[in-house]
């Protein structure tokens, strides 16, 4: 067998770990039908028979009973067996069972909870279980994963599975610190996904099913287009720029930095339950069994807020009613409440959407302002995600950026950013499948890796040194005597080697420069942890001191073990002898996350593992 024929022999699966529903998808490599043919999961434990293109990401440890003894009539004695934890997740989850929701949010400390969330909750269930959120996600990760094997098993035989590797494509929001980006790989590490693991940004994966799959039906994409990718999922609403360099095979680079927010779709929810609590009263909401809210939080779901899409009619608009069931709820005409039913006007449901519907068009204009800043202008907008498929946000988009029609006035914060003029019109559009088009897009970016030749750098990358004193430039809090160099020395300057906007080519890394210097009379070290810092700001500072901006990312343990001992050389300085090893950190920012490598000399002599901060 071949090389090629050996990278072939492969079943690709991706993974969309989403803040309120997960997917799963996968293909076999070798098929020539691989990228036609990728098998969405759409089967699930508990769903009673009806399909789902995800499942919920919720988990629950349950307690229950084994071992119980029984009577010579075969009844349960009173109190005997052993209690034991079983997990139970996705549509397996009744009511009763508290189950843990929004564990992606937890994944990454650096995000802020909207009101609506309350971090103290998913703590406090968290500590009932006795688990971490490591450990929880990593549990329904595992559950996940092997309810795909099983899948796999159908479709391609138990030999088959059991003989082929399989690589793992994890998506991952692109706003995510890389903090978080390596927790999420190391879940799924903890999972038993293996090793064979690669991560993709989730707007970058989408980008690869929506742009393929438009232009194969519309031909409306042409070459030097700038699109804005609005990856609208449960938690976050993620978006990046790209530029169509090339459209046959399909290529392009990213144009501008991403930006992101927590707007998603499960706002949605939360501001339904606020209007439901508001109703009715916190206590009465409080009384609610866990079964009625349930069923009311389904129904909604499934129900108002994935088909609103009121008239433009006024009479409509203000005529239509939507029936939430409340079973055993008594009647209350002041509520809105009768037989069991809760009454909401398409008014009312336009409200639960409004500030969500903003968030997202503020987030598509500062891309394009942020496209102007790099001499760039977007053709348009493409929406994916859970939210993305909405046809009330399509619509308000289209409202929004449509050059024949007036802007309507969502807030102001929307209308002083509101460009006049655009030229050809701005285009919204939505790709066939939106929901799925992320873990649709991770599978074509596991078969074909090669789509995008650029992308743009989220944040600024460097390191802290030390520098001989410079009163005209240097803190005088930073002041110190070295005794190894015998002068003033200032602490804590920065070298920014990666700066925010920065166009990083594929697969080239960034190089990190460092020196490390020791005694002549100490013994060789065999590892070195150089520290790399990381700064959100637009302008980065020249002098570190941690902020919630600016901060150390992670230290690279960084073994010298294959390092030729001839590289460990002996430099003076002041007349002093000392002994200094040169060395270079190869930074490799990826679609997902950072990879590191060790090099002296341009020769690479190993991976380096990150230890996040």
């Amino acid at each position: 067998m071949t090389a090629t024929q050996d990278a072939l022999d492969e079943i690709i699966a991706a993974f969309d770990f989403g803040t309120t529903f997960s997917g799963i998808a996968f293909t076999y490599a070798g098929s020539p039908e691989a990228a036609s043919g990728i098998n969405v999961l759409k089967e699930w434990p508990g769903s009673n028979g009806i399909t789902s293109e995800k499942v919920p990401s919720e988990i629950a440890y349950v307690t229950v009973k084994q071992g119980v003894k029984r009577d010579f009539r075969g009844e349960p004695v009173s109190g005997s067996g052993t209690k034991a934890w079983e997990i139970r997740w996705g549509f397996e989850i009744s009511p009763q069972d508290n189950p843990l929701r929004y564990l992606k949010l937890r994944l990454d400390e650096r995000q802020e909870y909207p009101p609506s969330v309350s971090k103290k909750t998913i703590d406090n269930l968290l500590q009932q279980s006795g688990v971490t959120t490591y450990e929880a996600v990593s549990d329904y990760m595992s559950v996940v994963f092997k309810h795909a094997k099983d899948a796999m098993i159908v479709k391609y035989g138990e030999p088959m599975v059991s003989n082929t590797p399989i690589r793992i494509v994890l998506t991952v929001p692109a706003v995510w610190s890389d903090a978080a980006k390596n927790a999420t790989l190391r879940a799924a590490e903890k999972a038993g996904m293996g090793t064979n693991i690669c991560m993709i940004s989730e707007p970058e994966a989408a980008s690869h099913y929506a742009v393929t799959s438009i232009n194969q039906k519309r031909k409306i994409i042409n070459i030097g287009d700038n699109l804005i990718i609005c990856d609208c999922g449960g938690g976050t609403v993620d978006l990046i720029a790209q530029k169509i360099v090339s459209l046959s095979p399909l290529r392009v680079e990213e144009s501008a930095p991403g930006i992101g927010a927590l707007c998603g779709g499960a706002f949605l929810n939360l501001r339904f339950e606020d209007l439901v609590r508001e109703r009715i009263g916190s206590k009465a909401f409080e009384s609610l069994k866990p079964r009625t809210w349930a069923t009311a939080r389904k129904d909604f779901e499934e129900t108002v807020k994935r088909n609103f899409n009121p008239s433009s009619s006024q009479a409509e608009y203000d005529t239509t009613k939507y029936y939430i069931p409340l079973p055993g709820v008594p009647d209350n005409a002041a509520a809105g409440i009768e037989d069991g039913y809760l009454a909401l006007s398409t008014a009312e449901v336009a409200e639960i959407f409004r500030p969500i519907v903003n968030s997202v068009i503020e987030l598509i204009e500062r891309q394009r302002n942020t496209l102007a800043e790099h001499g760039e202008t977007a053709r348009g907008v493409i929406l994916v995600g859970g939210f993305g498929q909405s046809n009330y946000l399509y619509k308000c988009l289209k409202q929004r950026f449509a050059d024949e029609d007036r802007p309507p006035s969502y807030t102001s914060s929307v209308d002083e950013v509101a460009t006049q003029s655009e030229g050809s019109r701005f285009i919204v559009l939505q790709p066939d499948n939106p929901w799925t088009a992320v873990v649709r897009g991770a599978v074509m970016s596991g078969l074909q890796n090669d789509l995008v030749i650029s992308r743009k750098a989220r944040r600024f990358y460097g390191v802290v040194i030390v520098e001989t004193w410079d009163a005209n430039k240097h803190s005088l809090k930073n002041k110190y005597w070295c005794s190894v160099y015998h002068e003033w020395r200032a602490r804590n300057q920065i070298t920014w080697c990666i700066e925010r906007g920065q166009s990083l080519p594929v697969k080239k890394p960034v190089l990190f420069n460092f020196n490390h210097k020791w005694d002549v009379d100490e013994e060789s070290p065999t590892y070195v942890s150089p520290k790399i810092i990381v700064s959100d700001s637009v302008y980065a500072p020249i002098e570190y001191e941690k902020t919630q901006e600016t901060r150390k990312l992670c230290r690279l343990l960084t073994c010298l073990s294959n390092v030729p001992r001839e590289h460990f050389k002996i430099a003076y300085r002041n007349g002093h002898p000392q002994r200094k090893l040169s060395y270079t950190i190869g930074v490799l920012v990826d679609s997902g996350g950072l990879n590191f490598d060790l090099r002296v000399d341009d020769i690479v002599y190993g991976q380096i593992r990150a230890d996040y901060e």
